[in-house]
């Protein structure tokens, strides 16, 4: 039962804090998740869970299926930092999982070690109970100003939810961030999609992360447009939010920081702010470091913590986004490995080897087309593996 895994107080956190709400009607319907503080300096998700489950119990609108609330870094939250010890957004690997599911709490080493394996089992017993299709929403805020957007692993499935947001979307950033709570929700084959709600401290981010969670519950089918008090203006709010609209942006670049590296982002920067290719974006000890290519900047880094300075991502046009939902949905890609310089990967399922000596002209686009996703590159190789559960979903039982 899912009230069992969190019975054992520890010092670190307590069951009422990591669960900030459950709401159901006893109807079947959909469950849905929310991952709130999943970094402890972004504490508008968790505020803006609170404030929802409040208002669903104050009301009690008809409501089908399920919606759990959790609280993630307790820690890091605790003292308004990002993390203690490791980045609990990053941590989300097999290596690890299988590490934590095979002991107990009691041999965890670093408290983000504790705050994953209380959310993992958390998750697990809400997998073994649901009876509908699930869905996951990660509430995040970033440290630069930022219009609200949303973040998705590209499978089709997590498109068609992510469209019926009037808010910009990244597709890609996967690709550059590894051990994400999203990769591995993913990689089970549910539906999950990320939220930025603006600047970390304004409090405009907690009111754009409730409106993201009450037109969530709308979108997924648990409540009725009409069946909460000013249902309709939700949607109108995400949409005041964005000069962008509902375009789509794809990650182009990565600047990783190293270790000991002392890097500063020159100031200024919002999301979606248009760069020239060789701008002056940042500098470190060496010298200055300028843009790789044109494009819009995403996630500059105006805070401590964090290895990720920023992003370039541009826009991918309609036209190449309703080419992939028909090639994916046909065998093309089986032909991928009589191609010269592809060949098949020989200890993963599903998984290409590229040599881009050989294979050179848009590579990734064209694998990005047919609903792969780039995992690796050394010695001018790329690996591609295909997305398990691009346009349908596991197999859930039904109640």
């Amino acid at each position: 039962m899912i009230s069992n895994i969190n019975s054992q107080a520890t010092s670190q956190s307590t069951s009422s804090e990591r669960k900030i709400g459950f709401y159901s009607d006893n109807k079947a319907g959909p469950t849905l998740v929310a991952f709130g503080g999943m970094h402890g300096n972004e504490p508008s998700g968790v505020l803006a869970l609170k404030k929802v489950f409040q208002e669903l119990n104050e009301h009690q609108p008809n409501f089908e299926g399920k919606f759990f609330g959790i609280a993630c870094n307790l820690g890091a939250l605790s003292l308004n930092k990002r993390f203690i010890n490791a980045d609990l957004n990053r941590i989300w690997t097999s290596e690890n999982l299988k590490e934590i599911s095979d002991q107990s709490n009691a041999n965890l080493s670093s408290p983000e070690q504790f705050e994953q394996f209380e959310i993992y089992h958390l998750i697990q017993d809400i997998l073994a109970e649901a009876s509908g299709p699930l869905f996951f929403i990660d509430l995040h805020t970033t440290s630069s100003e930022s219009q609200p957007f949303i973040s998705i692993n590209d499978t089709l499935r997590n498109r068609e939810l992510g469209l019926r947001y009037p808010l910009p979307i990244i597709l890609g950033v996967e690709e550059h961030l590894g051990g994400t709570i999203l990769n591995y929700i993913n990689d089970l084959g549910h539906i999950a999609i990320g939220f930025e709600g603006g600047q970390h401290d304004a409090p405009s981010s907690i009111e754009n992360h409730e409106a993201f969670i009450w037109t969530t519950l709308i979108n997924i089918g648990c409540l009725s447009r009409f069946g909460i008090p000013n249902g309709h203006i939700y949607e109108e709010r995400l949409a005041k939010t964005t000069t962008d609209g509902q375009k789509i942006f794809e990650v182009r670049h990565k600047y990783t920081i190293g270790p000991d590296e002392q890097f500063v982002m020159k100031p200024h920067y919002v999301n979606f702010q248009s760069i020239k290719k060789n701008e002056l974006l940042a500098s470190n000890e060496a010298g200055n470091i300028h843009a790789a290519e044109k494009g819009k900047i995403f996630m500059p880094l105006y805070q401590g913590q964090g290895d990720e300075g920023y992003f370039i991502i541009r826009k991918i046009r309609w036209f190449w986004l309703k080419v992939s939902v028909v090639l994916r949905k046909t065998s093309f890609h089986k032909i991928l490995p009589y191609l010269p310089g592809i060949n098949r990967h020989q200890g993963l399922h599903h998984a290409l080897e590229v040599n881009k000596r050989i294979a050179r002209w848009y590579v990734t686009e064209i694998f990005h087309l047919l609903g792969f996703r780039k995992t690796e590159l050394k010695d001018k190789h790329i690996l591609f593996i295909k997305r398990k559960y691009d346009f349908k979903g596991p197999d859930v039982k039904k109640s």
